[in-house]
């Protein structure tokens, strides 16, 4: 399971992996920045973990969608900056659950 053999450990979409972040909760994923660094960052979707302040004035899960499916980018809440950001699925390495699971990015082209 470590090294992404089981293909249920396998995301292929970034529609597949916004949905595991939103059902998660809490993850931490890694991923390459547009200069080229390596990225550890811990994430949520869950208006819970998010403070009031930042939380989005409407909630468009069409326009969401339509980003995600058309641009491959995800919007999370960095739980440690305490900001949204931007991440490309196509740049994600993996994501992994608060138990310990990793969940390995391999986009379908």
């Amino acid at each position: 399971m470590a090294n992404g053999d089981i293909d249920s450990d396998i995301i292929v979409s970034a529609v597949q992996f916004w949905k595991k972040v939103y059902d998660e909760k809490d993850v931490t994923i890694k991923f390459v920045t547009k200069d080229n660094r390596d990225r550890i960052m811990r994430c949520t979707l869950d208006f819970e973990k998010i403070p009031e302040e930042d939380h989005p004035k409407a909630v468009n899960i069409e326009k969401i969608l339509k980003l995600i499916q058309v641009n491959k980018i995800m919007h999370v809440y960095d739980l440690d900056k305490l900001g949204w950001r931007s991440v490309p699925f196509d740049r994600v390495d993996y994501l992994e659950t608060k138990r310990g699971r990793r969940f390995w990015a391999k986009p379908t082209k």
